[in-house]
Parts: structure tokens; C-alpha cells; sequence
């Protein structure tokens, strides 16, 4: 089955691409660990007119005007993971959105390290790698900001899948996480010590 080879070849082949590279490149985590061509094209454009620049507390608080790409980021924030094609629009996004490359990539592991379950595994820095600059990539037709790098954009997601219901599941998920959060903050204050010998101190007044 095409999903089944699918599973193995990100499980095998995909897992051992990652390991290999961090293991033998000690530039895996910036722009001198990108092949030659691609740091080149990324240079080449680095100074391309953005028609957007996001901070990175912006990015990380999922301000912008992508709701696609907010919708990823609390995915992330709040699941600590998100489907491999959407960290692909996600980190794309983000070269798109800062004033160069090596900022891209810089707030892309920042924010899969922080966030995503494979932080500061080969599989996070990797996945950034390939978005941002190429690893294990071919070159592709040049246009603004990208260079040679692949392209990905929200008219492309469309074509592939239900954007709005993604959005809509992504809000679902993350109101239910939030909800189990407030709920958990409650029962650990509940059973604080303070709490608890507050209670104590309650009891003892009434047996008095």
C-alpha cells in the first residue's frame, strides 16, 4: 500500500538521513550546513523585498496573517506537534517572513525545539534544514525571497487538502487543550500545600 511505504520511508530512510547528517555535518543547525548552491541562492536573495516581516514573539504568539500557518503554530504550541507537510508550509513561511535566511532558520529551531515533541532531535533540525535550505533537496525554478529553494504556498495547500477544516480541527484541539490545562492548574491548586494546610487549619478551628 502507497501509505504503508509511505510510513517506512519516513520511518527508515527519512530517520537515517537525519542521524547521518547531525552526526557528520557539525554545521547541522545553521545556514554553513546547507549545500553550496543553496546557501548561494539564499544569499542571492537574501535582501528580496518581504511583503511581510514578523518578529519572532510574533511568529511564536501565531500573529500573522496567515490563519493556515496560525493554525500550525498552535497545532504546535499547544499539541507539541503538527502534521509533516504543514512544519513544511510552516518553516517556508518563516524564510518568507524574516529579514533573511539565517534568521529563518534560527527562529524555526528556536520555536521547534521549544514547542515540537522532536526538538532538539536530528528529525526537528533536519525538517528545518530541508524547508529552509535544501537539505536533501534539488534546486528549483528561482523566483523572489526563495531562490532555487522549493517553494510552498497557501494556494498550493488548498489544492491538496481542506484548509478551513484543518483551521477548524486545529481550534477544536487546542480550545480542548486549553480547557485540560485550566483544569489540571485547578486540581494541582487544590493540592498545594498552602491549600492543604489552609484546610487543616479550617478543621482544627471547627473541632475547637
Amino acid at each position: 500500500m502507497q501509505s504503508v511505504d509511505a510510513f517506512l520511508e519516513e520511518l527508515i530512510i527519512r530517520r537515517e538521513l537525519a542521524d547521518n547528517f547531525c552526526y557528520y555535518q557539525p554545521h547541522y543547525d545553521s545556514l554553513a550546513g546547507a549545500w553550496e548552491w543553496a546557501r548561494k541562492t539564499l544569499m542571492d536573495h537574501a535582501a528580496d523585498k518581504r511583503e511581510h516581516i514578523y518578529t519572532r514573539e510574533l511568529l511564536e504568539n501565531a500573529k500573522t496573517s496567515d490563519p493556515l500557518w496560525n493554525a500550525s503554530q498552535l497545532e504546535m504550541v499547544h499539541l507539541g506537534t503538527m502534521h509533516g507537510f504543514m512544519r513544511m508550509y510552516w518553516a517556508k513561511k518563516i524564510l518568507e517572513w524574516t529579514s533573511g535566511p539565517e534568521e529563518a532558520l534560527s527562529v524555526a529551531i528556536y520555536l521547534n525545539d521549544k514547542y515540537h515533541i522532536d526538538g532538539r532531535d536530528p528529525n526537528g533540525f533536519v525538517g528545518c534544514m530541508w524547508s529552509i535550505c535544501g537539505l536533501h533537496d534539488q534546486g528549483w525554478k528561482e523566483r523572489p525571497v526563495f531562490g532555487k529553494i522549493r517553494y510552498m504556498n497557501y494556494a498550493g495547500c488548498k489544492r491538496k487538502f481542506d484548509v478551513d477544516a484543518y483551521i477548524s480541527y486545529v481550534k477544536r484541539l487546542v480550545a480542548q487543550a486549553k480547557k485540560r490545562k485550566a483544569e489540571e492548574a485547578r486540581d494541582t491548586g487544590s493540592k498545594h500545600p498552602k491549600s492543604e494546610a489552609i484546610q487543616q487549619l479550617n478543621m482544627s478551628k471547627t473541632l475547637i
